[in-house]
């Protein structure tokens, strides 16, 4: 059957059927924000996928296809990394004796938004074509949900757009889809760990780098909406990092017009913090004490 799929490009349609269960996360249960939905999949649709995810992951591994800036979703990556990512540019643009800028971006509801039109262009564009791009438009189209709440059960709905939750293909099409935002300025310095997105910024001159920041972040927005995705601007932060002595300063950041609120803290306090988790923890030898045999008396 999996062969049958793949070699046809078609997807079975009984194995797009989410069935969605809400958890109850904190504060008024009554508001429907306050419950993180579980998506769960036919058991058998993850095994077909996770046979197209190993190919796709391959071909793009070995064409190189993924940028280095992500950090999500990949085999010899993680968090980690990524911190040891931003502590070095920051160590080396303080050493340097520049202004460093951090923007911490949120997009909102990032894996729920997903174009269905443009990622198959975009995996078009990257060299999936023929049957293999047939299967990704039949996996996408024509999938279907319902929430399942204590006995009840609504009707099935159609899901027009996001990757799908729960699911094992979902978040490689997704760092596939935001791929691409690196090209969209070549100033900044993007680490991205799935779909949080962060962005450094340096130079010795401060106007200067607040107002090149301001006008690459133009262009990031620009890229967001061309792509329909949307920044939480509410959750979205940045950080001017400076030495411990010096003084706080006023800093205007903006995008599209809004205000990006500041997070103050001294470069010595943060740098601090990550070099905490950072660290590689050599292990201590174990000191044994040698075992010593007292000998037993010999009797006649």
């Amino acid at each position: 059957m999996f062969n049958l799929s793949i070699s046809s490009g078609v997807c079975p349609n009984s194995l797009k059927i989410a069935k969605v269960i809400p958890i109850y996360k904190k504060d008024d249960s009554a508001l429907v924000s306050n419950y993180r939905p579980i998506s769960l999949l036919p058991s058998i649709s993850k095994i077909l996928e996770k046979i197209v995810h190993k190919r796709l992951y391959n071909f793009l591994n070995s064409n190189n296809l993924l940028i280095p800036n992500q950090y999500g979703f990949r085999k010899s990556h993680s968090t980690d990394y990524a911190l040891i990512k931003l502590y070095d540019k920051i160590i080396h643009s303080l050493s340097n004796k520049e202004h460093t800028f951090g923007i911490f971006m949120d997009l909102s509801k990032a894996f729920d938004t997903i174009n269905h039109e443009i990622l198959i262009n975009k995996l078009h564009n990257y060299g999936i074509r023929g049957t293999s791009l047939a299967w990704f438009k039949d996996y996408l189209k024509n999938r279907k949900q319902y929430v399942v709440y204590e006995s009840e059960k609504s009707q099935e709905l159609n899901i027009t757009c996001g990757v799908p939750q729960g699911s094992i293909l979902g978040p490689l099409l997704f760092i596939l889809y935001i791929n691409d935002i690196v090209k969209s300025s070549q100033l900044l310095t993007f680490i991205i760990f799935a779909d949080d997105t962060n962005i450094l910024y340096s130079h010795k001159d401060l106007n200067t780098a607040i107002s090149t920041l301001n006008n690459e972040l133009s262009k990031i927005q620009l890229w967001f909406k061309c792509n329909k995705l949307s920044l939480n601007i509410r959750k979205t932060n940045f950080m001017y990092f400076r030495n411990v002595h010096s003084p706080q300063i006023q800093c205007n950041i903006l995008i599209s017009g809004s205000t990006v609120e500041a997070l103050w803290y001294s470069a010595w306090y943060v740098l601090s913090s990550l070099d905490q988790r950072t660290r590689i923890r050599t292990p201590t030898p174990r000191i044994t004490t040698p075992r010593i045999t007292t000998p037993r008396t010999v009797t006649r």
